[in-house]
């Protein structure tokens, strides 16, 4: 069938197979327009809408002129007509179009002359996009600035600013969020733009507050240069965000202006680095930037920044880059200090001496040049230091001077009180230095490392590692540019630890040492039942110091209070400190805690698992996590489940591929234990189940039916009859991969008999089975019958076990899906496309099992047959979704081939071809007989599209 396609936005076109189409009038475009858009449309309505001011019955003979018109220019099956009053575009036309985008107006340059009812409706319609196409455009921008997508947010942006052209404060908002991005001269540019739009449009300039912020951000462009520094290392990388606050700071005025900004942060996040970037961003405003750091050694010495303060001053007079200040008055300054203060007796005029001479030497410098004094650590400051400050900043005004303070996070109390009368005067600026986000963290990494941006693993692992703390990113990134990629911490950051932990007390410190023990999280009554000696008020007491502290945060799941470090560095640093048998013993004392309060628990096996591997028990560990993944994939890696439990615990979080992978590294381990006990044979003979039933799933028959056998004749020494009846299944769904029907019935005979007495569920599950092998032979009425007695089963066992246990939902949702088969085979699609909807609703609540995705693909064939298409390919597509994300084969073949032949029909060749290779690779590892006869079909679809 031809193609045709349609141009809606701009200047509109119509092609067929790439020929542009050209009509004889205008009137007659119009109507394809219209039709093309609407899908359909009522003969009085077009004629309403194209000739309603002819008479009705020239109307109807200029309507049928302009359907001749358009039949002969694009084929006569494009238009078809339903009964003698509705005109619609043919259902097997294959109509490509533009209105997805939203590049341009909607017929902008499309006029028919005289027509204004049809000039109504264009109109209408671009008013609907523009509506809907702003709403899209500020969604992908908040978005896209989210992710620092500066591309993103700048094409959404272009459509917001089509709209409103002269709108300031969208202009204002999109050049601070490129600065913000690092992205300085797109903003400038920004500016120049809108400066010219309104200067030509408006005959007016931006605005004050406008040209403020240009001032600003060419300032940061300045100071802060793409461009690597001399010796190859990047400049200041960051933080652009604070830096333009701390800009506008500078350059406020007015009620807008403060005296002191003050900044906090959390150890490590790049305090320092910021504050010196602030300072050269003072300096950058024409200020004197005078700088000292605060020493907790130094609380008890008065002054002692100020001294660093007047030693730079001394420096700078010695230089001659002071107008205001000889070197002789700077030094006289400094001996003063030097002298020290004494607050007794006499001692105390002193102090007054000593400050009068300082403020007046400050107030001197100060009308001579804005002064910008930046002070790191100031929650060390000492008491005389802080009385001195105020009063130079009560005495001198933010236009002259001002304060830049960094402070821990953990210390606002006291900052805040020190500067108590300025907060209350609201002359102070807060600041907080947050760790960086995935987003920042990728940025900076990529200026120092372009190539890793095809690595996004190596980003990811790296930003798992710093958290997003600014020196340990730093230190990684050093690390790296001498050693390569790698992972680990740097001796610095052992230091920064190290002093981090170096005030705390020895109770304290056992916490921390605790809570180093759990991966992630701990709760309350954890941490009491490794410290027993501790009382619960004692060690609320010590959690919420450490809280207070920053170094762990308290979370609430659900109604439970637990406690996490902030960062996993502390974590790892205080668990490789303590001693091994200390580690040992926490570890034993875990897994027994677990074993006996929530041993049973299908989510707890893992954690079990992993504290016995530490305490160094593997045996024990091994057979928690052969539990664990033979769970798993008896969950998800099924056909349809027989039995398990807990399945609503699983959520979304397990990866069905990472599982294998863990499950492949188990295997290697158990196998190479040398123990021959009762206990480590019985482990050997699940491992082999476990191998056994992955390799017959992934297509590897030949060792996945060897596995099995093993682990039946194992199974028979060990007396297990519930692992040689899992053999049994696991020899039925080869049968049924392979379609084996005789094998398939020789193992269901065998496991009806053996289980009838002694195993209800397996029973159960051998019943059903025998329903499928009925219905290969045809004998859909005993299948029937069967089937509805295995379902009655299922649900008596679930009864026994309380409503509110779901164990069974997957076996049951599997037998009404066999009942839904018998009624295909019998040529009733309607009523088995009902059974599999009802099975897809009961299995539901297992989640997104293979066995569910066996019926959405049911559903989805179905559904193609019965030609109803868009449906069909929701359900096959999702299908396949399931069944890749999960690493089974079984059923995947066969969607991806009705994928083809779907994509076929919608005219789709190159996805049809897609998904046929696929379906072709798949199934030459399945081997199915049946399924090579639907391949083969869809390989004729593709071949006769093509």
């Amino acid at each position: 069938m031809d193609k045709i396609e349609v141009r809606f936005l701009g200047n509109p076109e119509i092609r067929k197979n790439g020929v542009r189409i050209a009509f004889p009038y205008r009137k007659a475009e119009a109507f394809f327009y219209y039709l093309a858009y609407r899908g359909s449309a009522s003969r009085e309505e077009l004629i309403h809408l194209l000739w309603g001011d002819e008479e009705e019955s020239v109307g109807r003979k200029k309507l049928r002129d302009a359907v001749y018109q358009v039949r002969r220019q694009l084929g006569n099956e494009v238009l078809k007509s339903k009964g003698h009053t509705q005109l619609l575009l043919s259902e097997g036309m294959v109509l490509e179009h533009d209105l997805q985008s939203c590049d341009a107006p909607f017929l902008e340059h499309f006029f028919v002359k005289n027509c204004y009812e049809f000039e109504a409706w264009a109109e209408e319609v671009r008013a609907e996009r523009q509506q809907s196409d702003t709403a899209a455009a500020k969604q992908s921008y908040e978005l896209a600035y989210q992710k620092e997508d500066v591309a993103g947010m700048q094409r959404a942006a272009k459509l917001l600013l089509a709209e409103d052209p002269f709108n300031e404060a969208l202009y204002l908002e999109l050049m601070q969020r490129y600065a913000s991005c690092g992205q300085h001269n797109m903003a400038l540019r920004l500016y120049r733009d809108m400066e010219k739009l309104f200067r030509e449009e408006l005959e007016t300039a931006p605005s004050k507050a406008a040209r403020l912020l240009f001032q600003q951000i060419f300032t940061m462009k300045e100071q802060f240069p793409q461009a690597e520094e001399k010796g190859g290392r990047p400049g200041y990388i960051g933080r652009e965000k604070e830096l333009l606050e701390i800009s506008a700071f500078f350059q406020a005025e007015g009620e807008a202006l403060k005296s002191v900004a003050l900044i906090e942060g959390e150890e490590g996040c790049g305090k320092t680095g910021f504050l010196d970037a602030c300072r050269k961003l003072g300096e950058g405003n024409g200020m004197l930037a005078l700088h000292a750091i605060c020493y907790r050694q130094g609380a008890e010495f008065f002054l002692s920044p100020f001294s660093d303060i007047f030693e730079e001053l001394r420096q700078f007079a010695a230089e001659g880059k002071l107008s205001g200040i000889s070197e002789e008055d700077a030094a006289a300054t400094l001996s003063e200090l030097a002298g020290g203060v004494e607050e007794e007796s006499g001692g105390y005029l002193r102090y007054r001496a000593v400050e009068q001479r300082l403020l007046e030497l400050m107030q001197r410098l100060c009308r001579k040049t804005r002064v910008l004094i930046t002070l790191d650590e100031i929650q060390w400051m000492d008491e005389v230091s802080y009385r001195l400050l105020l009063k130079l900043l009560q005495s001198i005004g933010p236009a002259r001077l001002q304060l830049i303070c960094t402070y821990q996070d953990y210390e606002e109390a006291r900052v805040v009180r020190q500067l108590e009368r300025l907060v209350r005067e609201d002359r102070v600026k807060f600041l907080s230095l947050k760790p960086f986000s995935r987003a920042e963290s990728d940025r900076i990494v990529l200026r120092v490392f372009p190539e890793l941006r095809e690595q996004p693993e190596r980003l990811a692992a790296l930003y798992e590692m710093t958290e997003g703390n600014a020196f340990f990113l730093k230190e990684m990134i050093a690390l790296i540019r001498e050693k390569g990629f790698v992972l680990k911490k740097t001796p610095k950051i052992d230091r920064l630890i190290a002093a981090r932990l170096s005030g705390l007390t020895a109770a304290e410190r056992e916490v921390l040492s605790c809570m180093a023990i759990f991966p992630e999280k701990i709760n309350l009554e954890e941490l009491e039942y490794l410290l027993q000696h501790m009382n619960r008020l004692e060690l609320l007491e010590r959690l919420e110091s450490l809280a207070n502290n920053q170094l762990i945060q308290e979370i609430t799941v659900g109604w439970e209070v637990c406690y996490k470090f902030v960062h996993r560095v502390f974590r790892e640093y205080l668990y490789e400190q303590q001693s091994t048998g200390r580690t040992r013993l926490y570890h034993r004392m875990l897994a027994e805690y677990y074993e006996k309060k929530q041993g049973g628990s299908y989510a707890a096996l893992p954690v079990i698992a992993h504290h016995w591997m530490r305490a160094h028990c593997p045996v024990k560990a091994y057979g928690y996590q052969i539990r664990y993944l033979q769970e798993f994939y008896t969950i998800l890696n099924e056909n349809f489940p027989i039995v398990h439990s807990e399945v609503t615990d699983l959520g979304g979080q397990f990866g069905a591929l990472a599982e294998a992978e863990k499950m492949l590294e188990l295997a290697k381990d158990v196998i190479r234990l040398e123990d021959s006990s009762p206990e480590v044979s019985c482990m050997k003979m699940r491992m082999l189940y476990i191998l056994g039933r992955h390799d017959i799933a992934a297509g590897h028959y030949d060792s996945g039916v060897a596995a099995i056998e093993q682990c039946m004749m194992a199974a028979r020494r060990c007396a297990d009859d519930t692992m040689l009846f899992s053999c049994y299944l696991q020899h039925i769904f080869h049968s049924i991969q392979t379609t084996n029907l005789p094998k398939a019935e020789r193992y269901v005979v065998l496991g009806i008999e053996q289980s009838k007495d002694c195993d209800a569920e397996m029973h159960a599950a051998f019943r059903r089975l025998k329903g499928w092998c009925l219905i290969r032979r045809g004998a859909f009425s005993e299948a029937e019958a069967e089937l509805k007695a295995a379902r009655a089963e299922f649900e008596a066992l679930e009864t026994e076990l309380g409503a509110s246990t779901p164990k069974y939902r997957a076996s049951i949702a599997a037998c009404i899906a066999y009942l839904g088969d018998i009624k295909r085979k019998q040529g009733e699609p309607e009523a088995a496309l009902l059974r599999y909807r009802e099975a897809a609703a009961i299995g539901a609540v297992s989640g997104e099992t293979n066995g569910m995705a066996q019926i959405y693909s049911g559903i989805g064939q179905l559904l193609y047959l019965l030609g109803r298409y868009e449906e069909s390919g929701k359900y096959l597509e999702r299908a396949s979704a399931v069944l890749s994300a999960n690493g089974y084969r079984w059923g995947l073949e066969r969607s991806e081939a009705y994928l083809a032949l779907l994509s076929v029909k919608q005219g789709k060749k190159e996805e049809a071809r897609q998904h046929l290779e696929r379906a072709r690779y798949i199934a030459s590892r399945i081997q199915n007989p049946e399924t090579e006869l639907l391949i083969h079909g869809a390989e004729e679809a593709v071949a006769e599209a093509e």
